[in-house]
């Protein structure tokens, strides 16, 4: 066999390595699509918890740290607070399903505005940070506290990211979009870009939230009345 044989042979297998690989992907995309898009709000109130301890920890850290500086004896007393602050979070995340969107929303806010500040370089006045971080704190909270955020809102976003991945995948496995490309943009940019062109996959896009938000919100108001009026059969007197 001569080396042109041994490279084209190569080349066959590493195209064909290229195209399992991008199959696999896709598939991924579209099996998280359908478990976000009919399952997010189940997903949500499972995932909540671990949310709401990550999000607590960075606040508690990165605030903790702002005040008191980086030394070494704050920096570990910082990692306590992170640590008490996101196990407060997570039980309250757990606890109280609808405060806990609300005071996450929050928190997600803050801890925005404070990277965002680390990322412009503000970090050398930890003050600074802490008072961005409570205003991302304040902005969040009073978004939350609008009556925008809730189940239905949880619904939707996930409907929306669901719907949106699936199209991926399926725009992967039709070449209109690269493996490269969803990595490097991320699958939201990219995805949002392909859509803007064609009215068609705009409609498709939202077509299909407007399905896949009716079918959470039916199986959230079937268990819902499942629950709050099961049938308890009356005890009979001997």
């Amino acid at each position: 066999m001569s080396c042109a044989q041994v490279k084209k042979g190569v080349l066959l297998l590493v195209g064909k390595i290229k195209e399992v690989r991008m199959v696999l992907v896709a598939l991924a995309l579209m099996g998280v699509g359908l478990l976000s898009s009919l399952l997010g709000y189940k997903l949500f109130k499972i995932l909540l918890p671990m949310v709401g301890l990550v999000a607590g920890a960075m606040v508690g850290f990165t605030g903790f740290q702002g005040i008191f500086g980086k030394g070494a004896v704050s920096t570990t007393v910082a990692i306590f607070v992170a640590l008490t602050v996101g196990l407060l979070m997570a039980i309250l995340s757990f606890v109280y399903f609808e405060i806990a969107v609300i005071v996450l929303t929050a928190l997600i806010g803050a801890s925005i505005l404070s990277y965002l500040g680390v990322a412009l370089g503000l970090d050398k006045d930890g003050f600074v940070v802490f008072l961005l971080a409570l205003s991302g704190f304040i902005i969040g909270l009073m978004v939350a506290s609008s009556g925008a955020m809730g189940a239905g809102f949880v619904m939707a976003i996930t409907s929306m990211a669901g719907v949106l991945f699936i199209l991926a995948g399926v725009f992967l496995i039709a070449g209109s979009v690269t493996a490269e490309q969803l990595n490097n943009d991320g699958i939201i940019r990219t995805m949002l870009s392909v859509i803007d062109q064609s009215f068609l996959w705009l409609f498709v896009w939202l077509a299909g939230t407007m399905i896949t938000y009716n079918a959470q919100l039916r199986t959230a108001v079937a268990e819902y009345m499942g629950d709050t009026y099961a049938y308890v059969p009356a005890k009979t007197s001997k």
